[in-house]
């Protein structure tokens, strides 16, 4: 399957390979949207070295396929919650439950995007 980003620089712009398989572009797209769906129960956290060895440590590695070279997006689960690591960058989060996203912020501390307290 090929993807093309909406840049800025419209002349950038290229069909790029993304995932072997339309089914897994899908899977992609629901689990995305749904770390942004609902602001009480997504958050996002601008991680350091140790954020990245606590979301390994505390969660599941889902056996998400390989993304394209250079883009190493992978897919966690912990305790009633999806996460999803964006090669370093970037942890998103969405809790089944406010606590159970709560939990993940006691678990990988950080300033956290939504987090109010």
């Amino acid at each position: 399957m090929l993807v093309r980003l909406d840049l800025a620089d419209k002349s950038a712009e290229r069909w790029e390979d993304w995932l072997e398989r339309l089914s897994l572009c899908f899977v992609e797209i629901i689990l995305s949207e749904s770390l942004q769906a609902d602001e009480d129960l997504c958050d996002f956290l601008d991680p350091d070295d140790d954020s990245i060895e606590l979301l390994e440590a505390s969660s599941v590695r889902l056996p998400f396929p390989a993304y394209p070279a250079g883009e190493e997006t992978r897919w966690f689960l912990g305790q009633d919650v999806l996460l999803r690591d964006d090669d370093g960058a970037a942890i998103l989060a969405r809790g089944r439950t406010a606590e159970d996203l709560e939990r993940v912020r006691e678990l990988i501390p950080g300033e956290w995007l939504n987090d109010c307290r």
